[in-house]
């Protein structure tokens, strides 16, 4: 049923995705963020059970965490969506891990070619963009910064199921992520890519840094290319930056550990600086704006959750794909894309990258599948013991 549901959806709105070629804001005729969202409230019914017991612990502490914020928040009138838009990466976590454990909700050959089919799709949707559209970066489902972090968690699914990826799949993943022009993107890919095909150092090792070292000249060039004047301080996340160092300067030790107070407004020069996102600024006051101003995930989870917040979402993360059976180096490939995702935009914050998580933790590896087939020949209280 799970399998079936995530089928119409991503079906209906990859389609829909041809229809609109006009500006940033028309990547999808459907509001596929919230449509995303819908998707995975609709199967967390179907699965929430059989849940290991290091879910239902992460599930207590964001829980309790999240309690605890909203309460203070709330108390000191704060508007609901903007404390939302600050803890959505804890609901997240909820959300993820009643998929985790020994729950398989999608089939190899599915996962395998819907793969296949999807980077087709968003190739030929990023070259008739190019082609057609108004200028900005091209987009199937949101901005490309978001869907390329879903795109690579599928990648790094299907190498988990095939033991590698096929020249293929290489080469179409390489096409779509280049076309996009997303700085984010061609790092957290080539990051990917070192992580999968680098294991030993031979000739071989050789022919791949070879390779990358290419690569790697491309991604200089995407970035060249994004800079205006020729110079750092034209990428906005140095302004950001800034941004952030300013809120912090009168930091204690303890502040740095556990972030700023629940909805701690960010300074009037701060805002001023970044009046230009005035679509960012508070939804109960347009003079006020948080953390969410400053785009990157890091630098907003490490004000408003501190350095142990930071720690306790990417260590959640690993356990739950662990927990899921999820190979160790896809692992790895993974916090990777999160961390250099989230220096640029939303990482965990993003439904794109839930999806992706849910697909990769859902899969039916080798060591799963053994693990269920061991389950079922078991007692009642040995099963309970195992799990």
């Amino acid at each position: 049923m799970v399998r079936y549901t995530y089928i119409v959806f991503f079906s209906i709105m990859l389609l829909v995705s041809f229809i609109s070629y006009k500006s940033t804001f028309n990547y999808n005729l459907l509001p596929t963020n919230a449509l995303f969202e819908l998707m995975v409230l609709l199967s967390i019914g179907l699965v929430a059970k059989r849940m290991p017991l290091s879910a239902w612990a992460i599930i207590a502490l964001s829980s309790v965490y999240i309690g605890y914020t909203l309460v203070v928040a709330l108390q000191n009138g704060t508007h609901p969506v903007d404390y939302l838009l600050a803890f959505k990466a804890f609901v997240y976590l909820i959300f993820l891990s009643f998929f985790t454990g020994n729950k398989v909700l999608f089939n190899r050959e599915t996962l395998i070619s819907a793969f296949d089919f999807i980077l087709i799709l968003f190739l030929m949707k990023y070259v008739i963009w190019i082609a057609i559209g108004d200028g900005f970066r091209p987009g199937v489902f949101a901005e490309n910064n978001f869907e390329i972090m879903l795109v690579l968690f599928w990648a790094l699914t299907v190498w988990a199921l095939q033991g590698e990826l096929s020249l293929k799949q290489w080469l179409l993943l390489t096409a779509v992520i280049f076309l996009s022009g997303s700085r984010s993107g061609v790092v957290s890919y080539f990051a990917v890519m070192s992580i999968l095909l680098i294991r030993q150092f031979d000739w071989k090792t050789l022919l791949k840094l070879g390779i990358l070292g290419i690569i790697g000249v491309g991604v200089v060039a995407v970035f060249i290319s994004r800079l205006s004047d020729g110079n750092l301080n034209s990428i906005d996340r140095v302004v950001f930056f800034q941004g952030l160092l300013i809120a912090m300067r009168e930091w204690t030790f303890f502040d740095y550990l556990v972030g700023a107070p629940p909805l701690t407004e960010l300074p009037d020069v701060v805002c001023q600086r970044m009046n230009y996102y005035k679509e960012l600024f508070s939804a109960k006051d347009p003079a006020i704006c948080y953390s969410v101003i400053l785009h990157s995930f890091i630098m907003r989870v490490v004000h408003d959750h501190g350095f142990i917040g930071l720690f306790f979402l990417f260590w959640a993360t690993n356990l739950l794909m662990k927990r899921s059976f999820v190979p160790p180096r896809a692992r790895v490939g993974v916090l990777a894309v999160l961390f250099l995702n989230g220096l640029s935009v939303s990482s965990l914050n993003s439904v794109y990258a839930l999806v992706g998580l849910i697909i990769l933790v859902a899969a039916p590896y080798a060591d799963k599948l053994s693990f269920i087939e061991f389950l079922k020949k078991q007692k009642p209280d040995e099963v309970r013991a195992a799990t």
